[in-house]
């Protein structure tokens, strides 16, 4: 059985060859992200999905599923954007509208540093069918942080008037086998979006990742779709002139 999952949190971005701390003008979040190990961070992920359900295939419903209910340990900022991300129309921006959403869920869950400091920005995580979608607040990581990184992949482009990027990466694929043991892999392909919450790069940034369980490749233009219609009913948007 197997399942993916972004192989980072989406606010980490695309890993810079740089040790932590390194790079200049990178958030303290994003520097700590880049030195967590990458075992913990697929267990923290696996225990995500293993709890919302994701590796039972009973979880799945016939009917547009509601959001999960926040637990203690989730940014209180999550439930806002569940609700702005899993809106009605969400399967036909998404291109599958024939297909309901099986599970609406927080995202990426807080990380703990060895000084007992919490770091966490709310996201929201959505399924339909193969096909995942989730958004996160980046308070600490502006677009010009994300842009600082050296990855190939990462173009600048323009969402509703405000400054954005869009970068790639690969997801995580978790295999349990029949002794419930855990291993993880290499997936397929996980499209970014960040758009700053302003007209400009410097302040917080909005992310937004598409990927699919089949590994099949995502669908820019769905990405672009969701982003346009979500961005503007999520706390801290600006909206553009």
């Amino acid at each position: 059985m197997e399942t993916d999952t972004p192989s980072a949190p989406a606010t980490a971005g695309p890993p810079p060859p740089q040790p932590p701390g390194a790079a200049p003008g990178l958030s303290t979040r994003s520097a700590v992200l880049q030195a967590v190990a990458a075992l913990g961070l697929a267990a923290a992920a696996l225990g995500s999905v293993w709890g919302a359900g994701l590796l039972d295939p009973a979880a799945a419903h016939d009917e547009p599923a509601v959001c999960y209910p926040p637990k203690p340990a989730d940014d209180p900022g999550y439930p806002a954007l569940c609700a702005a991300l899993n809106r009605p129309d969400l399967p036909v921006l998404l291109g599958a509208p024939e297909t309901p959403v099986s599970i609406a869920q927080p995202g990426s869950g807080p990380i703990t540093l060895a000084d007992g400091t919490v770091l966490s920005d709310p996201s929201a995580r959505v399924q339909l069918g193969k096909v995942f979608v989730q958004v996160t607040d980046n308070r600490r990581i502006s677009l010009r942080n994300t842009m600082a990184f050296p990855d190939p992949s990462l173009l600048p482009t323009t969402v509703l008037g405000h400054p954005a990027a869009t970068f790639s990466d690969h997801t995580l694929v978790f295999a349990l086998d029949t002794r419930s043991t855990t291993t993880a892999g290499s997936g397929g392909i996980a499209r970014h979006l960040v758009v700053a919450k302003g007209p400009d790069a410097d302040g917080g940034s909005f992310e937004f990742v598409v990927w699919r369980q089949d590994r099949g490749t995502p669908d820019d233009a769905a990405l672009f779709r969701v982003a346009t219609q979500v961005l503007p009913t999520l706390p801290g948007w600006v909206p553009g002139p």
